[in-house]
């Protein structure tokens, strides 16, 4: 309830000009609803658009990432099967990080390895 001060100082407290502020703000909220339901609703017929055509342009991709987003979601970060994963393209990158590196610093000694193995 909204108080005016009278010209005599007194608090005046008038119900109509309560209710016509209450309808202001009944119809301010009224219309931001409806301004952010037209937002919501262009962005998701962007983001639809947008995931459509990347299924089109790209289906696998789009197919392993929704694939991987779903486990991650679904909680599948803390199950032992990623940890086994995770563990085996650890070692496997390890792997081929090292063979690298070693071409790379002794490049006549890589020769003669792959000409041994021939």
């Amino acid at each position: 309830m909204t108080t005016t001060l009278g010209s005599n100082g007194a608090g005046d407290t008038s119900p109509g000009r309560d209710a016509r502020e209450l309808g202001d703000h009944c119809r301010e909220i009224y219309h931001d609803a409806h301004a952010l339901a037209a937002a919501v609703q262009d962005a998701t017929n962007d983001l639809e658009r947008y995931l459509t055509e990347r299924v089109d342009r790209q289906p696998y991709v789009t197919l392993g990432v929704a694939a991987g987003v779903g486990y991650v979601l679904g909680g599948g970060l803390r199950s032992r099967l990623t940890a086994v994963v995770l563990g085996a393209a650890a070692r496997v990158a390890l792997a081929v990080a090292t063979r690298e590196l070693g071409s790379r610093l002794s490049p006549a000694e890589s020769a003669s390895v792959h000409a041994d193995r021939s």
